[in-house]
């Protein structure tokens, strides 16, 4: 009879939380997912476990029931069927998932489709599984054999060799695929967003993830700096000394604003709430709009211009 407390490494006093350990340890190291060449070691230490870890069973190995061997010698226990109760699912990927392949596109949006968070579309040409349930197991991965008869029945589960115990015949097809998403508050330039699942599908894991980086188009009209949005106005000599009022196109509509008489051009006018929503802000806080006047010198100016201006320059407020 095989000694299976040397198999896991353990003594005849050791507790159940210590053989589960053990066996922990070496199923994962000689699992055939990660060491081929350690196949039947593998069997040999879940064959101890199966034994060890079930009370009912370990009392009777410990007493040198003869039955026990029986078991094993009609192929009673399926190593894998032990290392997925023990895990939660069958093979190595319990602990190292293959992931497929990540699609990364790129993609420019507007100023515009940034300050309303517009809904975008995509196309992705990417590979998708269409595995179909093993006709031979109904999707078990296992394939049942009784044997004996009358009361000594025993039924014999090992792994179905048509699937190779997946319980699925593997497949799969490569398509295009419409993504629909929404432009996220507050994003820079570069802005990388990623989709969970929507990359490549792989055989035996879990899908790739898609990467769109968003690239912001120039404003003709606008700057952005951060959650702030900056417009530039040009201005001629007269109007900035008398005030004007300007109309600015912004995104929520025509914005009219008076400039001051003698408004100093190096000082910005301020329009609260104009600018961007940010996008790490929880009480949806929002930039302002900053109004620059640049001041315009004529290219050309009449005889009458130049003796006003003339006259102008010899007031007592306008010297120099």
């Amino acid at each position: 009879m095989k000694n299976y407390y040397e198999i896991l490494g353990v003594s005849k006093e050791a507790t159940a939380a210590e053989i589960k350990k053990s066996y922990r340890k070496l199923s994962l190291q000689y699992h055939p997912d990660k060491n081929p060449q350690g196949e039947e070691k593998f069997k040999e230490i879940s064959e101890a476990y199966d034994v060890l870890g079930d009370e009912a069973k370990k009392i009777q190995y410990d007493r040198g029931g003869p039955s026990i061997n029986d078991i094993f010698s009609q192929g009673g226990a399926d190593p894998f069927d032990i290392f997925e109760r023990f895990f939660g699912q069958r093979g190595f990927q319990a602990t190292h998932q293959r992931k497929g392949g990540d699609i990364k596109i790129k993609m420019n949006v507007s100023l515009e489709d940034c300050y309303f968070e517009n809904e975008k579309h995509i196309k992705t040409n990417r590979y998708v599984s269409n595995n179909k349930p093993c006709g031979i197991c109904n999707g078990s991965g296992v394939q049942e054999n009784i044997v004996g008869n009358g009361f000594f029945r025993q039924v014999i589960r090992n792994r179905c060799e048509e699937c190779k115990g997946l319980g699925f015949w593997k497949g799969g097809e490569t398509k295009i695929e419409e993504i629909k998403f929404k432009i996220p508050h507050g994003i820079e330039s570069g802005h990388m967003m990623r989709m969970r699942g929507k990359g490549h599908a792989i055989w035996g894991g879990i899908d790739g993830d898609l990467f769109i980086v968003l690239y912001v188009d120039t404003h003709p009209h606008f700057e952005r700096r951060g959650p702030d949005i900056v417009y530039e106005v040009e201005m001629g000599f007269v109007n900035m000394v008398l005030g004007k009022k300007i109309s600015i196109p912004h995104f929520d509509g025509l914005l009219e604003v008076d400039t001051p008489p003698l408004h100093n051009f190096h000082n910005s006018l301020k329009l609260k709430d104009k600018g961007f929503f940010t996008n790490d802000s929880p009480d949806g806080f929002k930039g302002n709009l900053y109004v620059f006047i640049k001041p315009t010198t004529p290219l050309l100016v009449t005889p009458q211009e130049k003796k006003l201006l003339s006259a102008l320059s010899k007031e007592e407020n306008f010297k120099e």
